[in-house]
């Protein structure tokens, strides 16, 4: 076991990484110090046992005052070209000609324990929040949106349920109020005006349909040309 002041890194060799300062451990066991990885590789943090995964801050905080954030990740391109950024990227995967049960890429589980305690904010599973200031003079070329799915799985598989956009899985113990929740009638999503829609859906013939199921039944709500 390492004692106070031994360094937890001492080499730095190429195609590991390369330290900032030297992580070592203070008068409270607390590890000091951060790291800068080598150019020549990628840096890879691996679990050897299949059981066990990646933790971090899973904690306890004990503070009463102030927001906490369990973790953060803020790549900032400073340099102008013709180069992206992604903030986060998750890939799972079975290798082919293998088989398994469930492939998740994201889960987001908000939990509120059961007992007291009340919330004077909201809960939100995902939250997506674009924000470009409020006076930038970008041209930005492409759409810009809260959410982009994009669909490729071959025919060839053999799909036993549904291919949807979205699933809403079977309540627990209280259904949903409403499928959309708008604040007010200025957010440009919708309006909430009387005979206020270019076609009349009574008399005029709509322009398409969007497809919903509802267990095994499928559905499908008209939609009108604005023009």
């Amino acid at each position: 076991m390492a004692t106070i002041g031994t360094p937890l890194i001492s080499d730095v060799t190429p195609g590991t990484f390369a330290a900032e300062k030297v992580l070592s451990l203070d008068k409270d066991s607390r590890v000091r110090g951060s790291l800068i990885h080598d150019t020549s590789d990628h840096f890879a943090i691996r679990t050897t046992n299949d059981s066990k995964n990646v933790r971090i801050n899973s904690r306890n905080y004990p503070g009463t005052t102030g927001d906490s954030s369990g973790m953060q990740c803020k790549p900032n391109r400073s340099v102008t070209g013709s180069a992206g950024i992604t903030g986060a990227e998750f890939s799972p995967r079975f290798a082919a000609g293998i088989a398994g049960s469930n492939l998740v890429a994201i889960k987001a589980d908000p939990l509120l324990k059961a007992g007291s305690g009340n919330l004077s904010g909201k809960v939100a599973a995902v939250e997506a929040n674009i924000d470009f200031g409020v006076s930038g003079t970008r041209t930005i070329t492409g759409d810009v949106s809260a959410f982009e799915a994009f669909l490729a799985i071959p025919s060839t598989n053999t799909y036993s349920g549904l291919v949807s956009f979205m699933r809403v899985r079977t309540v627990n113990i209280r259904a949903w109020d409403s499928l959309l929740n708008l604040d007010d009638s200025a957010t440009g999503v919708g309006e909430a005006t009387a005979n206020g829609m270019f076609k009349d859906p009574e008399g005029d013939t709509e322009a398409g349909f969007l497809n919903i199921h509802v267990g095994a039944t499928k559905y499908e709500i008209p939609f009108y040309a604005s023009s």
